[in-house]
Formats: structure tokens, C-alpha cells, sequence
């Protein structure tokens, strides 16, 4: 049976429902008809019961104040909107492009909001809700810990309501002086609650700066912000903190004892660092693929890019001669894998020296880098230059090497005294000149 359709205004045309009613009448469904461009447009309003529980819907939603409208009033309407955008040549002429439309604003508000919201997010909100929960999947419990740390005590308290694009250097500048004025506490005590603020150090304020330098870089990564972290402007106390103590040939050899009784591995491990300078991560992750025993060579291949040459001396190269070799890591634990931190061993045998006792200065106590500054000195106090020095033990610039000057002073003193020789052979050689008698 073919669909009846009967016009009910201008433009606008309606059926019957064959059974349902709406009021004392059969339910109708309603549609426009009209021409644009030559062409006829047929746009659906749809039946008017169901247009009626919308349309009380939305009364409800908005309140008092808002007329209920029938669909041929709606439809009435939207046809003479329709109908005057295809004349104008402006807006859309059909429900489809107006649905289009709609569209297409509703994502420009939507991401105009999230924009909003995105701008309005503090720098503490960012770091508890997406910053944190990243560091805890992605660093070491200890260096997450620490953040967490710099976070509660020294950022939150400064910077933590601000959002991203209000934070500037004079705020950051608090973050140091707040550091700066923290009251020291014993380092001898055990690490305080996160809830307690702690002794500061240069070094300590370089690493609160770097956690919050961190947070903004995720920050800016998710869009929260443009441009450099305000920290960079902060000029931040220098740190001096570079270990000095060094061991003697004789202290040396006497450490090397007192290991070997301890522990075999231990005692290799120490030695090699004395006797080439080798830092323990780069001992740690020697592989025998870059021993050459035949040279006497190391290749270390640091982490920065600046890989270097490593020379060994006859009783290392000896020591590495009688260990069992594979494709695989030249000291290993005791599951096989890489060594992760010096046996504890080794501050049990200083503290049975006694080297470290009455020393309260951390630059002064000898650890287990000592030995790789002892390597440094020994080198030369026997007159290498320092610049050779530096190369050997893989300084990036020779303002790392300076720091053992003072251990030549031998070398130094017969430099000054060969510029006195050329002096003295100048002057040797000089014949007065006489003019009128007078020299």
C-alpha cells in the first residue's frame, strides 16, 4: 500500500499513522519539501508523539520560562531558516549540513574547553596525577622516592596552586631561599619523613631544581605549557663537592691485602680501579669483548659519548689473565648477573684500618672512588702532564683534572727553575755596550 502524504502548510507535508493516535487524532509524521538549486530537498521531522516527550524533556531540563512547541511549529520554523540560508547563499540549507555544522562547532567548544582546562591545571595537580604515577612505573623506588620528596617539601609548598603558565624565575628563587634557609640536621641520623624538611646541601638544591625541570618538560610534552623552564633563569650555588682523599703506594697495597682476605672478586675489582682510574659503573659493565690482554688495553665506552682507551699495568692485566672469560660481563654477581653497588666489605675493611675515623668531611673520607683519584695522583706526582692525566681518566675538560696540581709541586718548582737557567744563559751571553766611555 502506498504512503499517503497530504500537505499541511507551505512547504510542508504529513502522513498518518495507520493505528497509534496522539491526542484525538492519528499520530502524524512530518516532512519539509522543498526546491534548492533546481532541486527538491526532503528533510524528515519525524512524528509528533515522540517530538511532544522530547519537547517536555527539554521544558523539564530547562526550567520555567520555556513554551512547549509542536512539531509543526518546529518544522515550521526550521523550514523558513532553511529555506532564507539557501536564498542568502549563507549557512546551511539542509538538516544535514546544519547537523554537520552542529558538529563541527560542538568539537571546536570541546576542545576550546579542554584547552581551558588544560591551561587551568596547577603545577602540584600535574605532578600527583600524571607526573608521579609515570615515575613510579619508569625510575629506580629510590630516585622516585627522592621526587616525591623534592616535591612535598621544597615545590608544593612554593609553586604547587600555580598553574604552569604563571610560574616565573622570582618564584623559583623563593623555592632556593626556602632551601637555603632549611635548618641542617646530622647526616649521621636516619633520612626524615617526607612530612620533615632536611638538612640542604648545593647538591641537594641542583636536585630539587632538576625534579621540578623534569615535571615541567612532561608538562610541556602534554601541551600544558610552551617555553623553558623558569628554573633556568635561578642561578643556583655551585658544588664543591668533589673527594680529595687519596691512597698512598703503600696504603694501596695494604688495602689490597686486607680485601683479599675479604673477598677475592673485591680485591680484583679495587685493583683495576687503582691501577687505571676506572669508575665502578664502568667496571661493572666491562664486557671481555673490549679487554685486549696482548695491548694491554680497555675500551670504555661511556655513557655520554666520549669513549676512551684504558692502559693497564702488568699486575692488572695479570689479575684479568687468571679469570675465567666468556662472551659476558667481566665481574659478575652471584646470579650471573651485573654487579650492582660495592660490596659492603670494602667500608669494613677501611673502618678496620681506621682511615675513615674522626673524619667528618664527606670530601675527606675514603671511599671506593678514592681509588680512582688515587690512580689521578699517582700519575702525577711521577710528573705526567695533566693534560695526558685527563685524557687517561676520561675528564670531559681539564678544569676536572686542575684539582691535582698541588700534588707536583717537584715538577713544578724544576719548571721555574729552567726558566731561571734561560735567564741566566741570556744575560751570559750579552756584551756591554760603550758609548763615550759609559757602559
Amino acid at each position: 500500500m502506498a504512503i499517503k502524504w497530504y500537505k499541511i502548510g507551505k512547504g510542508l507535508q504529513a502522513r498518518d499513522h495507520e493505528t497509534r493516535k496522539y491526542g484525538k487524532r492519528f499520530d502524524r509524521f512530518i516532512r519539509a519539501r522543498y526546491m534548492v538549486d533546481g532541486k527538491f530537498r526532503i528533510i524528515p521531522f519525524g512524528w509528533e508523539s515522540e517530538f511532544a516527550q522530547a519537547e517536555k524533556a527539554r521544558v523539564e531540563n530547562y526550567g520555567g520560562g520555556i513554551g512547549k512547541r509542536s512539531l509543526l511549529e518546529y518544522a515550521t520554523g526550521e523550514l523558513e531558516r532553511l529555506r532564507a540560508n539557501a536564498k542568502k547563499g549563507r549557512g546551511p540549507s539542509t538538516l544535514k549540513e546544519d547537523r554537520a555544522l552542529a558538529e563541527e562547532k560542538a568539537k571546536a567548544d570541546e576542545k576550546a574547553k579542554a584547552a581551558v582546562e588544560r591551561a587551568s591545571i596547577t603545577f602540584g595537580e600535574y605532578f600527583e596525577k600524571t607526573y608521579y604515577p609515570i615515575a613510579k612505573t619508569s625510575k629506580k623506588k629510590r630516585s622516585h622516592e627522592q621526587e616525591l620528596s623534592h616535591f612535598n617539601l621544597w615545590l608544593n609548598p612554593v609553586i604547587g596552586d600555580m598553574r604552569f603558565k604563571d610560574i616565573r624565575p622570582m618564584h623559583l628563587e623563593r623555592v632556593k631561599r626556602n632551601l637555603l634557609n632549611a635548618p641542617a640536621i646530622s647526616r649521621k641520623k636516619k633520612p626524615e619523613k617526607t612530612t620533615k624538611k632536611q638538612a640542604r646541601s648545593p647538591r641537594m638544591i641542583q636536585y630539587v631544581f632538576a625534579t621540578g625541570r623534569q615535571v615541567w618538560n612532561y608538562a610541556r610534552r602534554d601541551g600544558l605549557v610552551v617555553g623553558e623552564w623558569p628554573g633556568k633563569e635561578v642561578k643556583l650555588p655551585k658544588v664543591e663537592n668533589q673527594r680529595m682523599r687519596f691512597l698512598t703506594d703503600v696504603e694501596g697495597n695494604q688495602l689490597l691485602a686486607g680485601l683479599k682476605e675479604r673477598s677475592l672478586q673485591l680485591h680484583d675489582i679495587c685493583l683495576l680501579s687503582l691501577d687505571s682510574g676506572l669508575r665502578a659503573y664502568e667496571i661493572f659493565s666491562l664486557i671481555w669483548s673490549r679487554v685486549d690482554l696482548d695491548q694491554k688495553t680497555i675500551k670504555v665506552f661511556d655513557s655520554k659519548g666520549k669513549d676512551r682507551v684504558v692502559y693497564l699495568t702488568d699486575r692488572a692485566a695479570e689479575m684479568l689473565q687468571r679469570l675465567p672469560r666468556d662472551k659476558g660481563l667481566v665481574f659478575k654477581s652471584r646470579t650471573g648477573e651485573q654487579i650492582k653497588e660495592i660490596s659492603n666489605a670494602f667500608n669494613r675493611e677501611v673502618d678496620a684500618l681506621g682511615w675513615n675515623d674522626g673524619v667528618n668531611s664527606r670530601k675527606d673520607k675514603l671511599v671506593f672512588h678514592s681509588l680512582r683519584h688515587s690512580y689521578a695522583s699517582r700519575l702525577v706526582s711521577r710528573g705526567v702532564d695533566l693534560y695526558v692525566v685527563g685524557q687517561l681518566m676520561g675528564h670531559s675538560d681539564l678544569s676536572m683534572t686542575k684539582r691535582y696540581s698541588h700534588l707536583r709541586p717537584e715538577t713544578l718548582q724544576k719548571a721555574v727553575k729552567k726558566l731561571e737557567e734561560a735567564d741566566r744563559n741570556v744575560h751570559a751571553g750579552v756584551i756591554p755596550i760603550q758609548m763615550n766611555g759609559r757602559v
